[in-house]
């Protein structure tokens, strides 16, 4: 039997093409895709603590820059932005 710990070690070892090459590797050879593993693995952890809520950032800084002949389209076109997106949240 293989000595896991020394696999792990290996394994940290790669570089992360070499292990790339070595997840694209193993899905071929054993037929399956790590892609969809993920979601199961998400899903399937329902003893697991769940996480704290993140809180939802509600203010951004806008910069403009380039606007060009536009300039007072964009200026007016913001304040729409910003009640469209206020509204969505509501």
């Amino acid at each position: 039997m293989a000595d896991i710990n020394a696999i792990a070690e290996q394994i940290q070892g790669l570089t992360l093409l070499e292990a790339s090459q070595l997840v694209k590797l193993l899905e071929e050879k054993l037929g399956v895709s790590a892609a969809a593993a993920a979601p199961m693995m998400v899903a399937g952890g329902g003893a697991a603590a769940a996480a704290p809520a993140v809180e939802e950032k509600t203010e951004f800084t806008v910069v403009l820059t380039g606007v060009g002949a536009n300039k007072i389209n964009v200026i007016k076109a913001v304040p729409d932005w910003r009640r469209r997106q206020q509204d969505q949240r509501h």
